[in-house]
């Protein structure tokens, strides 16, 4: 079983229009309305691979209940801890040449709330995958995950993160299974710019060095690169396609990964199936489906690896 955390979810209202006029009053094309957050994003894939998944976080109110329906409607098993406030809606407007995205700030998740989720987590069962994803709302502290990860040491449980910055940092000393930063984030907590390959390596090369015992560096249009603490590097090249929308392609890309490695699979082929369910992803508006992954990867063309 695959448990995925979303500690501050929302509604992705997704606009799509030819151009916004700021200053104006502006008419869409078409819109569509989706249960949104990195840890759903990966437990709506892994669904799709038919791997066991079950979304937990917090929500709150009347958007916090509609999110659970849309959840429940595509038979995605979640337990969803209810707060005060208003689970938050993300604006993504997506013109014809650029991307804008507005996020909400969501409710107030207080300690008490915390504790909660973690008794919840404690009841986890051994040899589970723990995906602890995405930021956590303002009202809690940076240490959130970190103190997730204090109060479940002793239990046997492969814990993964999908997290930046100070929160990604401050739980490495627990040694995750596995982590997963883009180059951006990458660049962000080592305070350089990632230019190439050999950089990215020497950069997650230091993850481990700083625990983490596994590591995935998503790299757009370059592929993703994984490394362990064994040693090994897998490199996987992306496909030649038209990106329409980029929002969640690193969320499928770690779910396409973790439900190989479920199947038996070895680094490299997870590696490869993480970065074509990440493309198919990107070429389409929403999360491409296990099917729509492998057809990419049948019929697709591979780009070459510099």
């Amino acid at each position: 079983m695959i448990y995925t955390v979303t500690m501050n979810p929302a509604l992705d209202y997704r606009i799509y229009t030819e151009q916004i006029n700021h200053g104006e009053i502006n008419w869409s094309e078409r819109e569509e309305l989706h249960a949104g957050g990195k840890g759903i994003n990966v437990s709506a894939v892994l669904h799709s691979f038919g791997v066991e998944t079950t979304a937990l976080g917090f929500v709150g109110g009347q958007t916090g209940e509609m999110l659970c329906r849309f959840l429940d409607q595509d038979k995605i098993a979640n337990d969803f801890l209810r707060v005060r406030g208003l689970t938050r809606i993300n604006v993504k407007v997506r013109e014809k040449k650029s991307e804008t995205d507005i996020n909400g700030a969501g409710p107030e998740v207080t300690q008490k709330d915390l504790d909660r989720l973690v008794e919840k987590l404690v009841q986890v069962p051994e040899n589970s995958v723990v995906v602890l994803a995405g930021s956590v709302p303002s009202s809690l502290s940076q240490e959130s995950y970190s103190y997730i990860l204090e109060s479940l040491q002793g239990k046997d449980l492969r814990i993964v993160a999908d997290t930046a910055g100070r929160l990604l940092k401050g739980i490495l000393k627990y040694r995750p299974w596995l982590v997963k930063p883009n180059r951006e984030e990458l660049s962000e907590l080592f305070g350089v710019m990632v230019e190439n390959c050999s950089q990215t390596y020497e950069l997650a090369q230091e993850l481990i060095r700083m625990g983490a015992r596994n590591v995935i560096v998503s790299l757009g249009e370059d592929g993703a690169i994984f490394m362990s603490d064994q040693g090994k590097k897998e490199r996987a090249a992306s496909y030649f396609g038209c990106v329409k929308d980029t929002v969640g392609s690193g969320d499928a890309l770690l779910a396409a990964f973790l439900a190989a490695k479920e199947s038996g699979a070895n680094d490299r082929q997870a590696l490869s199936l993480g970065v074509a369910a990440g493309c198919a992803t990107a070429f389409r508006s929403g999360l491409a489906s296990a099917a729509e992954t492998r057809l990419l990867m049948e019929n697709g063309i591979l780009k070459k690896i510099e």
